[in-house]
């Protein structure tokens, strides 16, 4: 269960709404889990259009909301700055939209990835040692598919070891063919048994699992499946399969890292801003549930009187959230020389 209002201000990148409605559940903390809940959902929603240029934010998200859902301590900033974060990411997205996965017909799909898959990568006998955790059994129909998957996506990542950093629009179409592999995948509803889990023959739990042999000592990549997993079953699919694209795009960062764009300075103003002020926003919101719940009484109550609240909170009220709002960043063209841009950062993966 997740909360369709929060999760509609925050895809529409609403700040002032979206941490108005988030208060109110730091407040009600009886409902704690649907507002992680819907945290997890909104990342998996973000995964289905995040770029490679994008990507290190995501997985900045998605790292605090882990940390967050981890941590005994109860820190209403964090949790304010991480929904900040969200609506900017979203943002992003509504000034500037690309397509999604989950979208395009199967059949335009196949056209885009079918010269990924080929016949000629063969997987080696200690490659088949190294995956025999999701290959299937060699009778099962989809053995040999399977060992086309596996050595079709070795060769792309492959492929990007000889493309130099100038070359960063051939790392996006890597990364969109990657990412469009997964979702043709798991769209296309292969059955695929798994010794990591037999019982499930959902093309997901193969994916996940080759992400896991190569990738598992990678906080960026493995807090996909640690999100996916949380309190996870077969009715959440749909709301966490983004999680998964978005992997698919962090595993081609994790090679190339300079070509994502950290927080420019803009967008850290805005996060500086919420942290600054979350104490007031929190205060806000008591007053006005302060505020609600009298005037309930009220209500039941026609001899009492609000008056004196009333004049009293409108004169010391802060309105910290119309002054955030104001800070909302202009999304602005990338600049490729920015002095924010990450440092080049080349990690040689050996398969």
């Amino acid at each position: 269960m997740y909360s369709k209002e929060l999760f509609d201000y925050v895809s529409r990148g609403n700040i002032e709404k979206s941490l108005y409605t988030t208060c109110i559940f730091l407040i009600e903390n009886s409902k704690m889990e649907i507002l992680e809940e819907t945290l997890i959902y909104i990342c998996s929603y973000v995964g289905t259009f995040i770029t490679i240029k994008e990507i290190s934010k995501l997985n900045d998200i998605c790292i605090c909301l882990k940390k967050l859902i981890d941590d005994d301590k109860f820190n209403i900033s964090n949790y304010l700055i991480l929904i900040t974060k969200m609506c900017i990411i979203c943002n992003i997205y509504n000034t500037n939209p690309v397509s999604k996965t989950g979208v395009l017909p199967l059949s335009k799909l196949r056209e885009k990835i079918l010269d990924v898959f080929s016949d000629d990568s063969k997987l080696s006998t200690n490659g088949i040692m190294r995956f025999e955790m999701i290959i299937p059994p060699t009778d099962s129909d989809a053995y040999l598919l399977t060992l086309k998957i596996i050595s079709s996506f070795i060769r792309i990542i492959k492929i990007l070891d000889d493309i130099s950093s100038e070359k960063t629009g051939d790392i996006e179409i890597i990364s969109n063919k990657f990412k469009n592999c997964f979702d043709y995948i798991i769209r296309k509803k292969y059955i695929i048994q798994t010794k990591l889990n037999p019982s499930e023959h959902d093309p997901i739990y193969f994916l996940w699992g080759f992400i896991e042999i190569l990738y598992h000592h990678e906080e960026c990549i493995n807090i996909y499946y640690q999100l996916f997993s949380i309190n996870y079953k077969k009715s959440k699919k749909q709301y966490r399969i983004g999680l998964l694209h978005a992997c698919a795009v962090s595993i081609i960062y994790s090679y190339k890292r300079f070509i994502s764009q950290s927080w420019n300075q803009n967008e850290l103003n805005v996060i500086c801003k919420t942290e600054e002020m979350s104490n007031e926003l929190i205060i806000q919101v008591k007053r006005d549930i302060k505020k609600r719940d009298i005037i309930d009484t009220s209500v039941d109550n026609p001899l009492t009187t609000n008056d004196d609240v009333n004049k009293k909170e409108r004169k010391d009220r802060i309105d910290g959230i119309k002054y955030l709002d104001s800070y909302m960043p202009i999304i602005k063209p990338s600049n490729p020389n920015s002095i924010n841009r990450p440092p080049f950062q080349e990690e040689m993966k050996v398969i």
